[in-house]
């Protein structure tokens, strides 16, 4: 159980605002004996949950998932510790995916990547953070394509473990395209790999976005051209410092081009022809995949909707451009979640 609520005083408020670091709740699993109280920010304070000197418990860190909360706030010297026990731990599990029981191992590695990405956003430009992600994930993409019967159960149990949207939905997509790409026998291993790395990366942009906004459904002008731009964002952020070439760099700039496909679609009258798309299949399904896991799961404004509904947007979106592959996708997505 949590501690009882300590509501700091308003100075203490400030004084903690400039001490304490953020970190996701289930970095707390890395945790070793608190030096210092942990908090959560709530209406405008923070609130002590767990006191100093404790191991935070696997009771304590469900009673905050269950509370809502996604990150819990550290004194930088408890911050510092479970960064490190965090990439320790991802070190280890990307060196031995192999051994032991897989559906285990890869659990493993794919929640420790998505704590560990929490970390690359709020640190975009640090090499070794970047160059870490990378080949954890490069190794994951291996792992996935040499277990491919567990797809489906890996892509489910990420979106039960609640993780915020903006660290799951990468990965989420990622695992869809691969196992779809993987699925048609048209792509060879090494492609599918590249593909994979560019679908988890492409999103890197929302780093430089302001936390506070990723929530809100009601955007200003302002914000909204910030996120229209993350996608410039990934290519500069991620240009000259990952090994993607050009292309690869280019899918990441062109794939949100879906969303303006779709109000072309909205202003157009019924029975209109549309332009041909100039985007090359690649680019498509990894805008395609970015959309579905995007309206199929929840956000903190509002549910997900159904996969089928989704299906139909992606169909006005393919379909005159892309029949086949689009019915190669709704087979895909019939066997997938059966499984």
């Amino acid at each position: 159980m949590l501690v009882k609520p300590n509501y700091v005083s308003f100075v203490d408020h400030h004084r903690l605002a400039l001490k304490l670091n953020p970190v996701m709740v289930g970095e707390l699993y890395l945790s070793k004996i608190l030096k210092h109280p942990a908090y959560v920010y709530r209406d405008g304070v923070f609130i002590q949950v767990i006191s100093e000197g404790t191991l935070p418990t696997k009771s304590q860190i469900i009673a905050l998932i269950d509370n809502s909360f996604k990150e819990v706030y550290l004194y930088s010297e408890d911050y510092d510790q479970i960064k490190s026990s965090l990439q320790a731990a991802l070190i280890k599990v990307t060196r031995s995916l192999s051994i032991g029981d897989p559906v285990d191992n890869g659990q493993k590695n794919i929640k420790l990547l998505c704590l560990h990405q929490d970390t690359l956003y709020k640190d975009p430009h640090n090499d070794e953070v970047l160059t870490l992600q990378f080949q954890s994930s490069l190794n994951l993409g291996k792992f996935l394509i040499n277990n491919k019967k567990d797809h489906s159960q890996f892509y489910q149990n990420l979106v039960q473990d609640n993780f915020h949207y903006l660290v799951s939905q990468p990965m989420l997509c990622s695992i869809l395209l691969l196992s779809y790409l993987q699925s048609t026998k048209l792509f060879q291993d090494k492609e599918i790999e590249k593909l994979f790395l560019t679908s988890y990366f492409k999103d890197i942009g929302l780093s430089l976005i302001p936390t506070a906004q990723y929530d809100v459904i009601n955007l200003g002008k302002y914000e909204i051209e910030l996120f229209s731009r993350h996608t410039d964002f990934s290519f500069d952020l991620l240009d000259g410092r990952v090994p993607l070439s050009k292309n690869y760099l280019q899918m990441i700039k062109d794939h949100h081009f879906l969303n303006d496909r779709l109000k072309e679609i909205a202003k157009s009258h019924k029975g209109e022809q549309l332009p041909p798309m100039t985007y090359g299949l690649e680019t498509v399904l990894i805008g395609v995949f970015d959309l579905m896991v995007a309206m199929t799961t929840d956000r903190p404004y509002r549910k997900g909707v159904s996969v089928y509904k989704s299906l139909e947007v992606v169909k006005r979106l393919m379909i005159d451009d892309y029949p086949q592959e689009f019915k190669a996708l709704v087979y895909f997505l019939k066997q997938f979640y059966k499984n």
